[in-house]
């Protein structure tokens, strides 16, 4: 049983703990009473500071996705020499953030593939805006004539799904590559593959 310390809010260690439950037995596999006993803390602080389960799984993924946003629209504000600069940029954030976050990352992405009422919520509001931060930097890369005319929706998608699927496919990457997203050095050696991969695709003269 985890020991609460004194220096560390208590709602954020049941976050902490519930995160590595829901990620090893899954959501429905995970009762309340085993995120009291592996946080350390009384069942009814779990009612108490998210009104039971389904509310520390809503406050879970918002709380990642909100400082998952905040990481890239703090990029968004920074002068980019052009537009392929400020999406490496975004990218590198991107990665950082996810490598520093891994099990929240590999047990949002998760639950994000799932449909449900939640995350139809959440897909209408952080990942479109998500979505239109990587549209803004597109269009920008194609009017300032950086860029070639591109699909877009494609091309957003393809540089999203580069970026999560080492982070949502863990174990693949883990077990067939013998690679560990979660290692920050896993994140540099990856950054300068998708660097050669953006800059291929994306300035092909």
């Amino acid at each position: 049983m985890l020991e609460v310390k004194e220096n560390r809010p208590t709602k954020e260690i049941i976050m902490d703990q519930a995160t590595i439950l829901f990620t090893n037995k899954g959501y429905t596999g995970t009762s309340v009473r085993d995120i009291a006993m592996k946080s350390g803390v009384n069942i009814s602080l779990i009612s108490y500071y998210f009104g039971g389960k389904k509310g520390l799984l809503e406050a879970l993924m918002v709380d990642f996705l909100e400082g998952y946003l905040k990481e890239l629209e703090s990029v968004q504000q920074k002068n980019h020499a052009d537009a392929f600069e400020k999406l490496m940029d975004i990218v590198s954030t991107s990665l950082t953030f996810m490598q520093q976050h891994h099990l929240r990352a590999r047990f949002v992405l998760r639950e994000m593939t799932l449909d449900s009422t939640l995350v139809r919520e959440i897909t209408s509001t952080y990942l479109m805006k998500e979505k239109h931060i990587y549209e803004t930097i597109l269009k920008q890369g194609i009017d300032e004539g950086t860029f070639p005319p591109l699909p877009m929706n494609w091309t957003i998608m393809q540089i999203r799904g580069i970026i999560t699927m080492p982070f949502l496919h863990h174990q693949y990457v883990r077990e067939v590559f013998q690679l560990h997203p979660h290692h920050s050095h896993f994140v540099v050696a990856y950054q300068k593959e998708l660097y050669m991969w953006l800059m291929k695709t994306l300035l092909p003269s």
